[in-house]
């Protein structure tokens, strides 16, 4: 298989998937390495394919019919479990986190996540990285791009981490 025919593969992999996929998965699955899989991407986003990159690998975000908000938080590093915790156990999926810096603007960080699997791996990955949060900039505060499949599970994460003294309103 050459590289263009792998390209198409990947794009194949991808939009059947429902999660994302790990580089290092996507590389065994065509025996080359990682970073031969990092350099396909960057090539076929550059050729207009809409390919995200998650913590938890790559993904191609399909079309569907979903509720999309923004919700302010504020929080601190202590809280972040409990905040996107109270968003997957509702039933949304935490996009993004945007904060807005004195210098650069906005600054957004795909999250992706959706399921409390994901919760904990974003927290692994933050310890073992030993990683600062975007919201560390603003004090805690910042913004999620909220998706659901209808509002209710919006309102009702915004409900609960407005008890909990998260939610900024």
């Amino acid at each position: 298989m050459n590289a263009e025919e792998r390209r198409e593969k990947i794009v194949e992999v991808l939009e059947k998937s429902k999660k994302p996929i790990p580089g290092n998965e996507l590389a065994k699955l065509f025996n080359v390495t990682r970073q031969v899989i990092v350099q396909d991407i960057a090539i076929l986003r550059a050729s207009g394919k809409d390919i995200l990159s998650t913590s938890s690998g790559y993904m191609i975000e399909s079309q569907r019919q979903l509720v999309i908000k923004k919700v302010a938080c504020r929080h601190t590093k202590e809280e972040l479990r409990d905040e996107l915790m109270t968003f997957v156990e509702c039933g949304c999926k935490v996009v993004d986190v945007i904060v807005e810096h004195p210098i650069y603007g906005e600054l957004h960080g795909l999250l992706m996540i959706s399921n409390s699997k994901d919760v904990e791996n974003f927290l692994k990955n933050l310890e073992e990285k030993e990683a600062s949060l975007l919201s560390e900039l603003t004090g805690g505060i910042h913004l999620h791009t909220i998706e659901a499949i209808n509002e209710d599970a919006i309102n009702k994460a915004k409900s609960i981490l407005k008890e909990k003294g998260i939610l900024l309103e």
